[in-house]
């Protein structure tokens, strides 16, 4: 699929724009939980600071790196760079706010959260947070 143009990515999910930036759609299952959704950032799409109800894992599943940048306290605690290789996957506790953006035309990961209503929970940053150093 990495040949793929963006728009052919979310055409063959029947993707939404997602309310803090890049696509969504669910990921069909029988089996609940976890819940989880196909998540795709095309360049130039940059996820707003955000927190959801729950722990999250972020698996990246195909495209290009995913950055992903955690703050936890007002503080950069992490930073990951998802791809295909060693490192695919992280998890995300709740209290945790994430930002994430494509290193190159676009990235695709599997969201997954422990019960739907988590997804139902998040809060976005205000605009002009950003967190401190340290």
């Amino acid at each position: 699929m990495r040949d793929k143009s963006a728009a052919s990515v979310i055409s063959t999910f029947t993707m939404q724009p997602h309310p803090f930036d890049g696509w969504f759609a669910p990921v069909e299952s029988e089996a609940q939980p976890p819940m989880r959704f196909y998540y795709m950032i095309k360049a130039g799409e940059y996820a707003a600071w955000h927190r959801t109800g729950g722990r999250m894992v972020v698996t990246h599943i195909d495209g290009a790196p995913l950055t992903l940048s955690v703050a936890d306290g007002g503080r950069t605690a992490r930073g990951y760079r998802l791809h295909n290789g060693a490192e695919n996957s992280c998890l995300i506790e709740e209290t945790e706010w994430r930002s994430w953006e494509s290193l190159g035309r676009w990235s695709l990961a599997i969201i997954s959260v422990e019960r739907p209503e988590h997804f139902l929970r998040w809060q976005l940053a205000p605009d002009d947070w950003h967190p401190q150093p340290g």
